[in-house]
């Protein structure tokens, strides 16, 4: 073994190629490198933060959505003319800046440099007497400088219009730390006004922060504790794109190995560029769209091969990575994932209890901002010689919610759909001649429907014109198939109980929540949950049980009629032997069976009803804030919209059960087909049916349970032509 190192290289066997690199500069985070590389932790650069915003989506994305869940600003107030005066006046048509209007540009403005930089400051403009208030201008923050005077200890605003293009360095933060954040122990107003700071009248400043920290005016950016992650997402985003680069551009490495001993540094430069330029020409003619190839003629001891740099290298698995990234911004953001588009696993499941969170988190920032904005409303009013009470106006955050009018439109059509059907026959509402509703969506629409809005309205004609007629009669339902007085009074019957065990139930539930039933004064409403959703819950199934008992005058009911239909059928049948015994047992079966059947009817209604929408409701907040009378009139108001619902079930039930006892006589009686009797005022469903007919006595269809509710037509016994 050799270990004379001086005699390492004598001898050589063949002329090695000097070998060359080309050394990257080093861009971890692409085009932001410059403006955010320079992160120092615990010194707040209000560039930063807006480079790093601008430089990944999820944080742009995160501080609008937090803008748009803040709602829409409105004004409501007992004065209703003073109310009107501020919406169109200063809500809709102030001035904003330079080219924006009404009050909410301002409030979003607002919104999106306090979760920006963690404060936002905005100055009212007024006229030349300096008495009117005639726009609003929202300021840059990374220009705002506090200061506090040393000899009057009061805090000073400062602004200066930001110039990110100053003298010094490029991203505009120079001697940041001294003049913008105030470290300095030696400014003074003097210093300040020598940069150019222009001092703002506390008397027209509009401030807010966001979660600021004691002694500390400049609030604390959203941005704050995740500028870390912030830069790990951007060499993840920065790397992937360069590993796509790699592989769609890739790098060639050309090495000439020869051992041609004769060949000198000079001959092998000369073959090396020949080598270099003939793969440039190759490949700038493959960069063109043509089509080239690489030929090259070697010597029998020369060797020439054409590798790729990092070819064999796969791109990185970023997906768990940068969820976990992303986790830590959803959580600082206080947002759920599917808020800003991510879907995972655990999204859907969470998404109405994230929902309640993020909309109470809203309603904090606005409790936080509604001194200042009350402040300009007030301003605004004394400027026009305006004087208010109490109670006049107040300025509300209006929160959208879809899954709220969702529920709100549903009910909207259930309510137009009863008014149709209740008062007008089931027709459509006419209208006075010559006026089309549906070619003229201002027209005055007439009958019922007058409180609707006209689009519900239109979508209830296009919808019932396009339904065969199906006449619902002031009794509740159809006419009966067949003649009998006795029907129409017991179904009648059954919808005034189940109707007056409702109105019970309403009446309980103001009690429970201590609501006057008159105009009585008092405090405001608050929702208890602790104290009052029990209760609700517990008359809730009170009501249910006590209705579904087989002494209830609903149960009464609805096993009358039944013994109706029985009776009835076994008139026109030819009894047999074991007629009598089995009629016996269906009675007793059916008596039975009916407390059970009918308490899964009454949960079922209730639930949804009083549960989903009554108690629903109260939970949500929705009465919270408002006079006691004035929720206990808006309670007996949805009690009342449900009058319908329970109208809806006593008569189908009652339809239902006079048809099982028509089937209990049938089987009784060894008929073995029936026949389907039409109301005089079928439907299409019915009248389809009984055109399929006769049908086998237990295999066929029911009226109500397979045509539709509140059904009135009946089975009757099929005899077979001789």
């Amino acid at each position: 073994m050799n270990i004379l190192p001086r005699t390492w290289f004598s001898g050589r066997k063949s002329n090695d190629i000097g070998s060359s690199a080309v050394a990257r500069a080093g861009m971890a985070l692409g085009p932001w490198s410059e403006q955010i590389n320079g992160f120092i932790p615990r010194q707040n650069n209000p560039w930063f933060f807006e480079a790093l915003r601008e430089a990944l989506g999820v944080l742009d994305g995160a501080i609008n959505r937090l803008v748009t869940v803040d709602g829409l600003l409105a004004v409501e107030g007992g004065n209703d003319k003073l109310v009107q005066a501020i919406q169109t006046g200063l809500l809709d048509s102030i001035p904003v800046s330079d080219l924006q209007g009404g009050m909410h540009a301002f409030y979003s403005g607002q919104g999106n440099e306090l979760y920006e930089q963690g404060f936002t400051v905005g100055e009212m403009v007024f006229d030349r007497r300096g008495r009117e208030l005639i726009g609003l201008r929202v300021a840059d923050s990374k220009g705002v400088l506090f200061h506090r005077d040393v000899d009057t200890g009061q805090l000073q605003t400062w602004y200066l219009p930001p110039l990110p293009n100053a003298a010094g360095r490029k991203d505009g933060t120079d001697a940041m730390e001294t003049v913008l954040r105030n470290s300095g122990r030696t400014l003074n107003a003097s210093v300040i006004q020598g940069k150019g700071y222009t001092l703002i009248d506390p008397n027209r400043m509009v401030y807010a922060a966001f979660n600021p920290e004691n002694d500390q005016p400049y609030g604390v950016s959203l941005l704050r504790s995740i500028e870390f992650v912030g830069q790990i997402l951007l060499k993840m985003h920065n790397a992937t794109g360069q590993a796509w680069d790699r592989f769609g551009d890739p790098v060639f490495h050309v090495n000439y190995k020869t051992k041609n001993r004769a060949l000198k540094d000079d001959a092998l430069e000369s073959r090396r560029k020949k080598l270099a330029g003939s793969l440039q020409s190759a490949l700038n003619i493959k960069r063109s769209g043509n089509s080239a190839d690489f030929v090259t003629a070697v010597g029998a001891d020369d060797d020439v091969a054409v590798t790729i740099i990092g070819g064999d290298g796969k791109v990185l698995n970023i997906e768990m990575p940068a969820r976990h990234m992303l986790e830590q911004v959803l959580a600082k953001a206080s947002l759920p994932a599917w808020m800003l588009g991510m879907q995972f696993s655990t999204a859907e499941r969470m998404a109405d209890n994230q929902a309640e969170v993020v909309l109470q988190e809203s309603k904090t920032r606005f409790e936080a901002r509604k001194h200042g904005l009350n402040r300009v409303v007030e301003t605004w009013l004394r400027g026009r010689g305006l004087t208010w009470k109490p109670g006049d106006w107040q300025l509300v955050q209006r929160l959208p919610n879809l899954r709220d009018e969702l529920k709100r439109a549903q009910a909207a059509f259930l309510n137009a759909q009863t008014a149709m059907m209740a008062a007008n026959g089931g027709q459509v509402p006419a209208a006075p001649a010559g006026t089309d509703p549906q070619s003229d969506p201002g027209a005055k629409q007439y009958g019922t429907l007058d409180d609707l809005d006209p689009i519900v309205i239109a979508a209830l004609r296009g919808m019932v014109s396009k339904q065969a007629p199906h006449v619902h009669k002031a009794s509740g339902g159809e006419q009966w198939a067949i003649d009998d007085p006795e029907l129409p009074r017991l179904t009648t019957a059954a919808v005034a109980a189940a109707q007056a065990a409702w109105a019970q139930l309403a009446s309980d539930t103001l009690a429970a929540l201590s609501l006057p039933a008159t105009k009585a004064p008092g405090d405001v409403f608050v929702w208890d949950s602790a104290t009052m959703l029990q209760k609700l819950l517990n008359l809730q199934s009170d009501f249910i049980i006590r209705n579904s008992r087989g002494d209830s005058a609903l149960a009464r009911l609805v096993f009358e009629i039944w013994q109706r239909g029985l009776t009835e059928t076994l008139a026109a049948a030819t009894p047999t032997e074991t007629t009598d015994t089995l009629v016996t047992q269906a009675r007793e079966r059916y008596s039975a069976a009916l407390p059970t059947n009918l308490q899964q009817v009454l949960q079922k209604t209730t639930v949804r009803e009083y549960e989903q929408g009554i108690v629903k409701a109260l939970q949500d907040g929705t009465y919270n804030g408002t006079k006691p009378t004035e929720v206990a009139r808006q309670l007996r108001k949805q009690f009342g919209n449900a009058n319908y619902n329970w109208e809806r079930l006593a008569t189908s039930e009652m339809g239902a059960s006079h048809a099982d006892g028509e089937l209990a006589a049938l089987t009784a009686s060894g008929i073995t087909q029936y026949d389907w009797l039409l109301s005089p005022d079928a439907c299409s469903i019915c009248v389809g049916i009984e055109k399929n007919g006769p049908y086998t006595v237990g295999a066929g269809p029911m009226p109500m349970r397979d045509s539709h509710p509140m059904c009135a037509c009946v089975i009757t016994a099929h005899y077979p032509e001789a």
